[in-house]
């Protein structure tokens, strides 16, 4: 049997933060009560000279290793909101830097939280049409480098990391259901990025900083009135009944969010995969990091029916059913 997941390697940087020790330097924050709701115990932050480019290299190049020339992928997308620059796309450099071949089809998707799924989507239209082959699929975010460190609500959530999954045609084809509801853009946003902050300014006008905001009340309010019903509408359209689906890996968001997501869709406790206490939300690679890191500790196993279900920045979700 093909599996359109082959492999799944992750980087998480070494630097750490303990969230416990913030009450120290900010006592006001009370962060040691708020881990209930988080679930996230310790951050991986880059190095501050450590780029984007070099999170996503860290994780493909693990993917890659052991690999033959003929069984090297012949596309590669990377998945990130916080490329080094606008221009060049990040997925050119990349494949440089891994001794890619130049028929190498390259692209970056610009999606945060729900763009694993959006990722798998696109790959596996690639092969359905006889584009691709096998799909290097990266997501990558620096999320240290956007937010500033009194951000208490952003701040002791978000992890740097990044993900590599090896894909290739699966027997049967994977179930997407995806949508978008871009009347609510603006709650998640990274001010002063892009071409805006130069946009009708002279030369001499000082650029504040990139900085990443959330209005976390009204996302919460998002995910609760539109993902589960979004998540029952995927699993019949893939005919499988909620029941029989072996494992849950939704983007992990926070405990609180994951837990009333499984309380709502009456998911039992051992189906749904919680994984943010040592590792934070890294946004697109939560996904692949709770998968691979539950394959290793035994809770997914090949064969296994599994959800995958994503959501956020934009505000937009993705999803799909498949078989491990």
């Amino acid at each position: 049997m093909n599996n359109f997941i082959s492999t799944i390697n992750y980087y998480l940087p070494e630097r750490t933060v303990d969230c416990h020790t913030l009450d120290d330097t900010k006592p006001h924050w009370h962060v040691q009560n708020s881990l209930p709701k988080t679930g996230v115990r310790y951050l991986h932050h880059a190095d501050e000279d450590e780029t984007t480019l070099q999170l996503a290299y860290k994780s493909a190049v693990q993917a890659l290793e052991g690999l033959a020339e003929n069984e090297l992928p012949d596309t590669l997308i990377v998945c990130t909101q916080t490329p080094d620059q606008l221009l060049p796309h990040i997925s050119a450099c990349l494949q440089h830097e891994l001794g890619l071949p130049s028929s190498t089809k390259c692209f970056d998707i610009s999606l945060g939280c729900s763009g694993y799924c959006y990722g798998l989507s696109i790959a596996y239209g690639y092969m359905a049409a006889g584009i691709a082959e096998r799909v290097l699929l990266v997501t990558v975010d620096n999320y240290s480098k956007i937010i500033d460190p009194d951000n208490k609500t952003s701040y002791i959530i978000f992890s740097d990391g990044s993900a590599a999954t090896i894909l290739d045609k699966p027997d049967t084809p994977p179930v997407f259901l995806m949508g978008t509801d871009g009347s609510r853009c603006r709650s998640i946003q990274c001010n002063n990025s892009g071409i805006g902050p130069v946009t009708g300014r002279s030369r001499e006008t000082a650029i504040a900083p990139p900085d990443f905001q959330m209005d976390g009340y009204s996302v919460y309010q998002f995910t609760m009135k539109t993902i589960p019903g979004e998540i029952r509408k995927l699993a019949l359209k893939a005919g499988t009944p909620m029941d029989e689906i072996d494992q849950f890996i939704f983007h992990q968001a926070s405990r609180k969010v994951l837990d009333t997501l499984g309380n709502k869709l009456s998911i039992p406790e051992d189906k749904l995969i919680i994984d943010l206490y040592e590792v934070g939300n890294t946004t697109s690679s939560t996904i692949p990091i709770a998968l691979k890191r539950a394959e290793e500790n035994g809770s997914i196993q090949r064969g296994d029916k599994i959800m995958l279900f994503g959501f956020g920045i934009g505000l937009s979700w993705s999803g799909t059913v498949i078989t491990y």
